[in-house]
C-alpha cells in the first residue's frame, strides 16, 4: 500500500522521462485548443497520457505505483488544473489500453465521463466502438448510455430483420418539374438538428477541473 502511495520502487530514470513527457504534452495540448475543438483536445490528451504511461511502465505493478507519484506532481506543475487526479490517470491508461491505436471515430467527439462509463461497463472493443458511435451520433446523456448498456441495445439493434429496399424511381415516375410562376419549396425541408460547437479554452479548464 505505501508503494502505492509513495511511487516506492519506481525507476527514478523512467519516472522522470515519464514525468517530462506528461508535462510536455499538457503544455502543448494548451496550445492547440486554438485549433482544435476543446472536447476533441481534451479527449486526445487524456489518450496520449495514458499512453505514455502505458509506454514506459514495464509491468503493470509499476504503473500502479507510479501513477499516484505522477498525480502529486501534475498538481504541483499545474495547480489551476484539476484532471490529474491518481484515478483519473489510471482511467487514462486504461482508455489507451482500450483503444491502442488512436481514440475512438466518431461524428463528433463525446465527453469524458462518457469514456469512463464505457471503460467500465464493456469489455468488448467492437461493443465499445457501437456506443460510442451511437452516443455521438444520438446525443445521448450520460445517464441514457448507461441505460442502453443495461438493456443491451447492440444486440438487440445486431438481430433486428433489415428494412425495406429501395428501389430508384422510374423515369416515368420523376419529380414533376416546376410551372413558371409556381412557388419554390426547396431549402423548407428540416435536416434536423445540427451539431458541434466550440467551447473554447476556457471550457478545457473547465473539463480539467471536472476530472
Amino acid at each position: 500500500m505505501s508503494d502505492d502511495r509513495n511511487g516506492e520502487g519506481v525507476d527514478q530514470g523512467e519516472y522522470a522521462a515519464l514525468l517530462d513527457a506528461v508535462k510536455r504534452e499538457i503544455i502543448g495540448s494548451r496550445g492547440r485548443v486554438a485549433l482544435l475543438t476543446t472536447d476533441t483536445e481534451l479527449i486526445r490528451q487524456y489518450w496520449r497520457i495514458g499512453r505514455h504511461i502505458l509506454d514506459r511502465q514495464p509491468d503493470e505493478d509499476w504503473g500502479r505505483r507510479a501513477v499516484p507519484r505522477l498525480s502529486t506532481d501534475l498538481r504541483g506543475a499545474f495547480p489551476e488544473a484539476m484532471g490529474y487526479s491518481r484515478t483519473n490517470l489510471l482511467y487514462m491508461r486504461a482508455f489507451a489500453a482500450a483503444w491502442p491505436d488512436s481514440i475512438p471515430r466518431t461524428t463528433r467527439p463525446i465527453p469524458w465521463g462518457h469514456h469512463i462509463v464505457l471503460l467500465d461497463m464493456l469489455d468488448n472493443r467492437a461493443t465499445r466502438e457501437f456506443y460510442a458511435r451511437k452516443t455521438a451520433d444520438e446525443g445521448w446523456a450520460r445517464g441514457v448510455l448507461i441505460t442502453m448498456i443495461k438493456g443491451r441495445l447492440h444486440l438487440r439493434v445486431r438481430h433486428s430483420p433489415p428494412g425495406p429496399v429501395r428501389t430508384p424511381p422510374s423515369p416515368e415516375r420523376r419529380t414533376p418539374q416546376r410551372a413558371p410562376g409556381e412557388p419554390c419549396f426547396s431549402g423548407l425541408v428540416d435536416d434536423g438538428p445540427r451539431h458541434g460547437r466550440n467551447t473554447g479554452a476556457a471550457a478545457l479548464s473547465e473539463n480539467s477541473r471536472r476530472g
